[in-house]
């Protein structure tokens, strides 16, 4: 499998209006277009080993363990690359959820899509999620908590400060969208006309931000 691309979305997107923080990464399954999971000997046995938490995923059945039921079924390797790298990233501390995974008009390309918390987190669960396929289906040692302690090392670095986390809570607890803007805690809350600055405590109607930036 090779990964084509990987686009990092902020904002309003083609596949949610409400998951604004979305990883798309257009993957080349190769030959494992040809082979589902229900053809790879062990395959369910070895990923529910290695992340036994993919038993709370409940996937199209709606209940807990319909992932794997599914897996048993018969899917797809981008559908469980998907579920991989959201799993990862909540073993790291950052709990996601939704996710998507379409082919494109080209046969054996996959356009797998997951929700993130960080950004840099998500990035590295995506090129991991693959990594990680790739040893289950050749029956190959993995080390799982290398990757999720790399995980939380990116969630430390990216996280907001507490002044600046407790505001954008709050907007999200309000359904007010929000933008981090740079590697420090510039936020932008809204869009457009309605769109407000701010950075720590401060809002864009202080001059401070802007010589600070200059």
């Amino acid at each position: 499998m090779k990964i084509l691309g990987i686009q990092v979305l902020r904002g309003p997107n083609i596949w949610s209006i409400n998951r604004k923080k979305l990883i798309q990464m257009r993957l080349d399954l190769g030959e494992m277009e040809q082979r589902p999971t229900n053809l790879i000997d062990g395959f369910r046995e070895r990923i529910e080993k290695l992340i036994p938490t993919l038993q709370t995923h409940r996937c199209s059945k709606g209940e807990p363990g319909g992932f794997l039921a599914r897996i048993e079924e018969g899917t797809w390797m981008g559908h469980v690359i998907e579920h991989i790298a959201l799993e990862i990233q909540t073993l790291a501390g950052m709990d996601t959820g939704f996710g998507r995974t379409r082919q494109t008009k080209t046969e054996g390309i996959y356009n797998v899509v997951f929700s993130y918390i960080e950004e840099k987190a998500g990035i590295y669960a995506a090129e991991a999620s693959v990594q990680i396929a790739e040893a289950l289906i050749n029956n190959h040692e993995y080390d799982l908590e290398t990757d999720i302690q790399r995980m939380r090392e990116l969630r430390e670095m990216e996280r907001l400060g507490p002044s600046t986390g407790s505001i954008v809570a709050e907007a999200i607890s309000r359904d007010i969208p929000w933008i981090r803007l740079n590697k420090s805690s510039l936020v932008q809350l809204g869009y457009g006309k309605n769109q407000v600055r701010f950075r720590a405590t401060m809002t864009e109607k202080t001059n401070s931000i802007a010589v600070d930036i200059a």
